[in-house]
């Protein structure tokens, strides 16, 4: 998956006050997924699946303390976070999805990217932070390899497999969108 301008994120975030914009970013991004999850929760059946957004639900809510935590150390006010437009989008994409499979999907393009951006964080973090991270990231790798044995089993025609990599594509060209937007607000 893309971030289009990594060397340019990694020299803009070796500033901890801009990492913690990051964190701060992210921590808000987190909680919208909690709350768009949640909406969700009651509409999925299937006993497996529930226990599942229940953990993503869950460990969103932990990352996003984790993050403002240590925004707050590195001085940043992370509650003060608003998204671009851009940034507002994904979260309205993930809302117009009704079906699990297609949550799924777009939850699977966008936690790729989101480990691609936390190997280039923990490249230019400080000890603490990298702390932080790597538990984040810990988490991300057990719904990472969820999500690919779900689709191993679910995506099983030729149809699915298209409808899932149709939607990680839209999660991968948003977010890689995003990325462009928020590396102008890290600088400023």
């Amino acid at each position: 998956m893309s971030i289009r301008n990594p060397e340019q994120l990694k020299e803009v975030l070796s500033d901890p006050r801009r990492l913690a914009k990051a964190f701060s970013r992210h921590s808000y991004g987190m909680l919208a997924w909690v709350d768009l999850f949640g909406d969700k929760l009651k509409s999925i059946k299937d006993l497996d699946n529930k226990l599942v957004v229940t953990k993503v639900i869950a460990d969103n809510a932990k990352h996003a303390k984790l993050f403002s935590d240590r925004a707050r150390e590195l001085g940043e006010t992370p509650e003060t976070y608003k998204p671009p437009e851009i940034g507002q989008r994904i979260y309205d994409i993930l809302d117009t999805y009704d079906d699990i499979f297609d949550d799924f999907a777009y939850a699977w393009g966008s936690l790729i990217h989101f480990s691609a951006l936390l190997s280039l964080y923990h490249s230019v973090a400080d000890p603490q932070s990298q702390q932080v991270i790597e538990q984040v990231e810990d988490d991300v790798i057990g719904h990472l390899t969820y999500l690919e044995k779900y689709f191993e089993a679910n995506a099983d025609t030729p149809e699915k497999k298209k409808r899932a990599q149709e939607i990680i594509n839209v999660a991968d060209k948003i977010y890689a969108d995003r990325e462009d937007e928020e590396i102008k607000w890290y600088a400023a």
